[in-house]
């Protein structure tokens, strides 16, 4: 009864959302990318509408839909700059930088923007169209996080159900990539998480590969290029809060999570820029509730 009436509920929301948080560019027949059959095409016609969308088309980053992050992140060894000089809308994508920050000699700067106070659904299918960086002390992250109280919206309780940190893409090594879940804040002992490494042998051979995200109230389902790679049923690991969009660079001194250490990365440590771009985010909302 709990999770229907927090449904019901999201779908009140739902009606609300404005028709402009649909880009125009995006395709009037856009439906999640999945590897299925054209039978399986209609069906997913059929069952999704697309309620959020934006194609990074223009030369400026819509605010109605976005914040750009301006924030100092402080690792053992080094420090994380983000502010809107790290961001860029152009040439059909959305540019995440990554660079050596003159400010002091163990900084970085890296871009990050969310939708949060501007669009928070509550399931729904996301999907992102996009290129990460090669990991080397850097990351690129496809995410989201609960509006409200964050990953303690009602307090801890054991479970996801009040809001986690959902990874759906953290690019942190060279052939596979991390996803999952992070719930009752980040300190111990009342931490959990439930993760994967998914292998992705070529994920950096190409420009793009487009990662998915399916969320209803029973399942949650992660795609690599229109293929399930995780499905994660345990009805304490399904958030049923409302959780906004993030995308984030972030970068690393001496660490076991990614391949690398940024200040050993000869291309960013000799002035260069790295990049990340995306192409797209759409996300889409269940007909049939």
């Amino acid at each position: 009864m709990v999770v229907l009436s927090l449904f019901t509920a999201q779908i009140g929301f739902a009606q609300k959302v404005s028709k402009k948080m649909r880009d125009k560019q995006t395709p009037k027949d856009a439906t999640p990318f999945v590897n299925y059959d054209s039978i399986s095409k209609k069906s997913l016609q059929k069952n999704w509408k697309l309620e959020f969308s934006d194609e990074f088309n223009d030369n400026v980053i819509d605010t109605n839909k976005w914040n750009i992050e301006n924030s100092i992140k402080k690792r053992v060894d080094v420090t994380l700059y983000a502010d809107k000089d790290q961001l860029e809308e152009k040439d059909g994508n959305m540019y995440i930088y990554y660079r050596k920050s003159p400010k002091h000699d163990s900084a970085y700067n890296a871009g990050r923007f969310t939708s949060k106070g501007k669009y928070a659904p509550t399931y729904g299918f996301l999907e992102c169209r996009m290129h990460v960086v090669k990991p080397n002390g850097h990351q690129t992250a496809f995410w989201m996080m609960p509006e409200g109280k964050g990953m303690s919206n009602e307090g801890i309780d054991g479970t996801a159900n009040d809001g986690a940190e959902i990874d759906i893409v953290e690019s942190n090594k060279t052939k596979s990539y991390s996803l999952g879940l992070h719930w009752d804040g980040y300190g111990k002992p009342a931490h959990k998480s439930n993760g994967r490494q998914i292998k992705a042998p070529d994920m950096h051979d190409t420009e793009y590969h487009i990662y998915g995200f399916e969320w209803t109230p029973t399942f949650l389902k992660f795609y690599f290029d229109g293929k399930v790679v995780a499905t994660m049923t345990d009805p304490k690991l399904i958030p049923h809060v409302a959780h906004f969009i993030y995308f984030s660079g972030s970068c690393f001194g001496e660490n076991n999570w990614l391949d690398g250490d940024i200040r050993k990365n000869e291309f960013i440590q000799k002035g260069n820029t790295d990049k990340a771009y995306i192409d797209y985010i759409r996300v889409y909302r269940s007909k049939s509730k």
